[in-house]
């Protein structure tokens, strides 16, 4: 039977955080990487569309994304890795009901050296070319069906921007390769559950490629498996008690062209990634666009069909009717990937588990992970370390909150 020191479940950003940063602060224990896919990146990783921001009012998210960003910047200097690392900025817009609450936001942002703007319409329009914030423009029964209003105003966020989770994930196990204990990465392997000696976490029963079983002994369990935590979790066993509020969202991106427009008006090249009416968001992506939009209510699942409808019919309108110039973009490509979202309060789930001891969880994000597993990374491998957090005390994303009441609430959905 082989026996780690540290065993981790799943080969994305976050792993790939937490086993770099614990190498580089010394550990000098054996380390076990499994993944159901094969390569480092296969799961949410890949098909994020990779946004960074510390435009939050939470100090933790801010924390976390402010200490990101500053990794994220010298990534390829320290790590000899390109993560596409883009300081483009973000753009937030506001009807004017959400637009009131936004000077309370200023301030928390003032307080804690947020580097950001508040832009009127017209600074808005001028950021991004053929933008139109009015409604004038628009067929008042167009306008009344999609429920527009119009834009008062904005907040751009000067230090936050966009990168590519898949190759920082790359190259954060390429750098753990480096250390003298060097991990072990164990490709197409399924884990089946985590074995316990009465409430102790004690190691895992897997299935690799060939239909092979095999019981691994750990010291430590790090489950940064994302959506699929509480099915691993309820086939380990665990009561509903032990469980997360976390449920599995497929989220799509899509790829259009964008003809002529990019060569017509160079700010195209350089517009920060927008958040517009209904929740749409889009960034340049080598002269195309990616665009983003959440369904509502989208169920627990784990199907990520891709759905080319699901942009003709729900995102390209809205789309055209705020930026009439998108009205000639065509679908090139796109795909689905999956959300582990936290129902309770859309944030993470790090730390120990407080009823499983050698249980430690890395899960949560609800679509923040790639912008804060590099600094989670940091804190996790404190907490193994030293038994606590040094550099970002991350307690209030502790597994505990939930039956505490101490929820992490962002004041203002942005």
């Amino acid at each position: 039977m082989r026996k780690f020191d540290l065993v981790v479940v799943g080969a994305g950003i976050s792993s790939g955080s937490l086993v770099y940063n614990l190498l580089k602060q010394g550990f000098t224990g054996s380390i076990l990487v499994l993944e159901r896919g094969d390569k480092v990146a296969y799961g949410p990783t890949a098909f994020s569309a990779g946004g960074f921001r510390n435009l939050w009012t939470t100090e933790i998210n801010q924390q976390l994304c402010t200490k990101a960003i500053g990794l994220l910047k010298s990534f390829q200097d320290d790590m000899g890795v390109s993560c596409g690392f883009n300081q483009s900025g973000y753009l937030f817009t506001y009807y004017a009901k959400t637009w009131e609450k936004i000077p309370a936001a200023a301030e928390i942002w003032a307080k804690n050296c947020v580097n950001f703007e508040l832009l009127t319409p017209e600074q808005i329009e001028a950021k991004i070319p053929g933008m139109k914030c009015g409604i004038d423009h628009m067929d008042p029964e167009v306008a009344e069906f999609l429920e527009f209003q119009p834009i008062v105003g904005g907040v751009f966020g000067k230090d936050c921007g966009a990168f590519d989770p898949s190759q920082a994930a790359v190259g954060y196990f390429e750098r753990a390769m480096d250390f003298k204990a060097r991990p072990t990465l164990q490709l197409n392997t399924e884990v089946l559950k985590v074995t316990f000696d009465g409430a102790r976490a004690t190691g895992l029963v897997v299935k690799d490629a060939n239909g092979v079983e095999e019981t691994i002994q750990a010291g430590v369990v790090a489950l940064c498996c994302g959506p699929w935590i509480n099915e691993l979790l309820r086939r380990s066993g665990c009561p509903e008690s032990d469980l997360t509020p976390i449920i599995s969202q497929k989220r799509m991106m899509f790829i259009t062209d964008f003809p002529g427009a990019p060569n017509e008006d160079k700010r195209w090249h350089d517009i920060p990634l927008t958040i517009i009416d209904q929740g749409i968001y889009f960034k340049n992506e080598s002269g195309n666009l990616m665009i983003g939009k959440a369904r509502k209510d989208e169920p627990d699942s784990f199907d990520t069909t891709f759905e080319p409808d699901y942009y003709r019919d729900e995102v390209n309108l809205p789309m055209q009717e705020r930026i009439p110039s998108t009205a000639v973009c065509k679908l090139k490509a796109g795909w689905g990937g999956l959300y582990d979202t936290n129902t309770a309060d859309h944030n993470a789930i790090v730390g120990w588990h407080d009823e499983h001891p050698g249980l430690l969880l890395q899960v949560g994000y609800s679509g923040h992970g790639a912008m804060e597993s590099p600094a989670v990374g940091i804190g996790l491998a404190e907490l193994i370390l030293t038994g606590k957090y040094q550099t970002i005390d991350c307690t209030p994303l502790r597994w505990s909150r939930f039956r505490e009441g101490a929820l992490v609430h962002e004041k203002i959905v942005i």
